[in-house]
C-alpha cells in the first residue's frame, strides 16, 4: 500500500512495547513508524531464512532421490516439494518469481555431492563447516 490517499493498515501494539519503540527512537532521531517498519522487515527476512534452511536441509535428506531425477539440472523446493526445475537457473528462477512473488523458495543445482562447496541458502552465499 503506496499509493497517495490509500488507508493504511493499524496495528494494535503492547504499550511497554511502544514505549520501548518511542525511547529507542528517540535515540536515534527517528521516528517510531520507521523502527517497526525496519523490525518487521527483519523479521520477515529471518523468517525466510530459517525457511531457506529448513529446504536445504530437506534437500539434503532428499539427495539421493533427487540427483536420480535431477542431477545436472537446477531444482526450486518449497514446502519440501520439487515445484519446478530447468538446466538455465535464469529461467528457472523467473518463473519461481512470476509464480512465487518474494515468498522464498530454494534454487540449487543438484550435484553428485548432497553439500557442494558452496550452498546459496536465501540471501547469502555459505560455506559448509569443515
Amino acid at each position: 500500500m503506496s499509493g497517495k490517499g490509500e488507508h493504511m493498515p493499524t496495528i494494535t501494539v503492547e504499550p511497554e512495547l511502544y514505549e520501548l519503540f518511542e525511547r529507542a527512537a528517540a535515540e536515534r532521531r527517528t521516528g517510531v513508524n520507521v523502527l517497526f517498519a525496519e523490525a518487521a522487515r527483519r523479521f520477515v527476512w529471518e523468517l525466510n531464512r530459517h525457511g531457506i534452511s529448513a529446504e536445504c536441509e530437506i534437500y539434503r535428506q532428499r539427495h539421493a532421490e533427487l540427483k536420480t531425477q535431477f542431477l545436472g539440472r537446477y531444482i526450486a523446493m518449497r514446502n519440501g516439494h520439487v515445484v519446478d526445475h530447468d538446466a538455465d537457473f535464469q529461467a528457472l528462477r523467473r518463473r519461481v518469481r512470476e509464480r512465487f512473488g518474494r515468498a522464498p523458495v530454494m534454487i540449487t543445482l543438484v550435484t553428485d555431492e548432497a553439500d557442494p562447496p558452496l550452498t546459496r541458502s536465501g540471501f547469502r552465499w555459505e560455506s559448509p563447516v569443515l
